[in-house]
């Protein structure tokens, strides 16, 4: 097998890698931005197609029309802690833990690198709490769904949409037992450039950074910690990396001609940030974050049910769409995506930021940051 798919149509799914009978297949780092791409060992690939019959790239999909939409947060606002919304996830990982069934998450690990991870442990529902702005290894995974699916177990999987529809690929005669939730995406970067983002962080502060963060109770944040304090704290506008993330400069290209960046969804189940909530009929928000769950099965509908650990507030999927792009369409490729990639290849991250960013987001900063600190201090101050 010379090709599974066009490249740049390629998501790093991993499904190839999971159906492929003769273990030919891995996925490894694009040597330009990163990110994950198969590569097949011909010397032991036997033409049998398999990897190209089931690449999400390759397929036709089955979108559905959403059936009803809740805005969602926990009815136990201390177990929202920890997560980047309304706590959505998390809810449903403890539902299917209680039912036997084993769930799928994604994770990082102390060198950063996210990865796809299978549990039957409550335990673990604290590491898949989370955003996580990278590209995550999916492989180890997705060969435990296809094992577990095998025994007769039932799966509760979250991820991205091009994560979810690899699970359903894999899972071939089992798929009655796979529940499918996607988030709203908004893309992927690869590891190799976080990683060396956090090394040109730790050049400028003169620190090793332990933890990372990519959201807090403000919303989309860069939290960098060196294990005492938190050395790197910037607002997404005001932050590099999630300023080129947002804006498709580190983006997968795949990601910009994303099938599923649509109203029409092919998961069971839909959750994000309920962006724009309040727009289309009043709604009296919690203080704390929402989700929107958008529910686009009968299985779906029938497993949120039995979620009674969520509040839940019907409202209309159009205001979730019209307050959410990346259910309107893929994100665009920015103007200076090849400026950045040029730049990086050539010289590195330091000179690639310079030369697009970094000095819009620090004017921003320095602009910005002043004016929110003082109006921190005066509503500490009047708290007192």
């Amino acid at each position: 097998m010379q090709k599974i798919c066009e490249n740049k149509k390629c998501y790093g799914c991993g499904a190839c890698c999971t159906v492929c009978p003769k273990d030919a297949i891995s996925l490894k780092e694009n040597e330009t931005t990163g990110h994950l791409r198969p590569v097949i060992d011909q010397g032991k690939c036997v033409d049998c197609g398999l990897c190209s019959k089931h690449c999400p790239a390759n397929s036709e999909y089955k979108y559905k029309d959403n059936t009803v939409t809740y805005a969602a947060y926990r009815t136990d606002p201390e177990k929202q802690n920890g997560s980047s919304s309304g706590g959505v996830a998390a809810a449903f990982y403890e539902l299917a833990i209680d039912k036997n069934w084993a769930i799928v998450g994604t994770i990082m690990d102390s060198n950063f690198k996210a990865r796809m991870e299978l549990s039957c442990d409550k335990q673990h529902i604290e590491q898949f709490k989370g955003s996580k702005y990278v590209q995550a290894y999916p492989v180890d995974a997705l060969n435990q769904v296809k094992s577990v699916l095998k025994e007769g177990k039932n799966v509760l999987f979250i991820g991205t949409p091009c994560e979810c529809e690899a699970a359903r690929s894999i899972a071939m005669d089992n798929a009655e037992r796979l529940l499918t939730v996607d988030l709203i995406c908004h893309g992927v970067p690869s590891y190799k450039v976080l990683r060396d983002y956090i090394k040109w962080v730790e050049v400028k502060k003169k620190s090793k950074i332990q933890k990372i963060s990519f959201r807090s109770s403000w919303g989309e944040e860069m939290i960098l910690n060196d294990g005492k304090k938190n050395v790197w704290h910037r607002r997404m506008c005001w932050d590099p990396y999630l300023e080129a993330f947002n804006s498709g400069i580190i983006n997968s290209d795949a990601c910009f001609e994303c099938p599923f960046a649509h109203e029409k969804r092919c998961s069971d189940l839909t959750i994000g940030d309920f962006w724009g909530i309040g727009s289309e009929a009043p709604f009296h928000k919690p203080d704390r974050k929402v989700s929107v769950i958008g529910v686009n099965s009968e299985r779906g509908s029938r497993f949120l049910q039995e979620c009674t650990s969520l509040v839940l507030e019907e409202r209309n999927w159009n205001e979730a769409v019209s307050g959410n792009s990346q259910l309107q369409g893929p994100l665009k490729k920015s103007n200076q995506y090849s400026l950045f990639w040029e730049t990086y290849c050539k010289s590195g991250m330091d000179a690639a930021l310079k030369a697009t960013v970094y000095e819009k987001v620090t004017k921003r900063y320095h602009k910005e940051y002043p004016i929110i600190w003082m109006k921190n201090i005066i509503k500490a101050c009047f708290h007192k």
